[in-house]
């Protein structure tokens, strides 16, 4: 736990920043800048590729908090970076898929009952590729959607193909405008990460709560 505080402090002052400036209840906040004093060290692509696998199958911080400011600080690599984080999150879904789901769909059943899954399964069995495909593209949390499709079992061809294509675009695209903009992407987000926060949990809800009516 000092070590992680160590760290923390260190990259509030690469920053100009102290823990002061950041409120005590903003634990995404401090999560996201421990992460981030990871982006200019020797095991940056090691911390990415492994927080891009477990995003994919659980809640955690999304890999572009790291893939952004790698790519700002080594430029030249932004194509590397985004290879590691497609990959890590590919197969991180294929843990969502096969592993997570068969623990949790005993569970899902016991406690939504049948009919609710028979439901999630006929729902996946019509738009099941779209969805996962806006949840490897979008800030829709990822997890629930690999998770649900495995417990759907949805096909894995189509699974695979969805996730592959989404966060290729997802992380390839945030490489390229990181890559041409450099640090402005990179104080966008500092900027704006609060609100960011609000937005995307406020997106995930009005997602879900759509997909209730359909």
């Amino acid at each position: 736990m000092l070590h992680v505080n160590i760290v923390i402090s260190r990259a509030y002052m690469m920053r100009g920043m102290n823990e002061e400036t950041i409120p005590t209840w903003a634990i995404h906040r401090r999560l996201y800048e421990w992460i981030l004093s990871f982006a200019a060290t020797t095991i940056a692509p090691v911390i990415l590729f492994v927080i891009a696998v477990i995003e994919a199958f659980m809640p955690f911080v999304p890999p572009d908090v790291l893939l952004i400011p790698m790519c700002v600080e080594k430029r030249a690599k932004s194509a590397i970076f985004a290879l590691l984080a497609i990959s890590g999150s590919v197969l991180g879904a294929l843990v969502g898929y096969f592993v997570i789901a068969s623990f949790v769909g005993s569970g899902a059943e016991w406690v939504l009952g049948a009919d609710k899954i028979e439901m999630v399964v006929s729902e996946f069995e019509k738009r099941g590729s779209a969805y996962v495909f806006i949840a490897a593209l979008t800030p829709v949390p990822f997890f629930a959607l690999t998770t649900a499709a495995g417990i759907a079992k949805l096909n894995f061809g189509v699974f695979l193909a969805a996730c592959i294509i989404g966060r290729s675009l997802r992380y390839g695209l945030e490489a390229l405008i990181t890559y041409k903009f450099g640090q402005q992407a990179k104080l966008f987000i500092d900027k704006w990460f609060n609100t960011i926060t609000i937005l995307v949990c406020v997106l995930g809800l009005a997602v879900w709560y759509l997909s209730t009516l359909l």
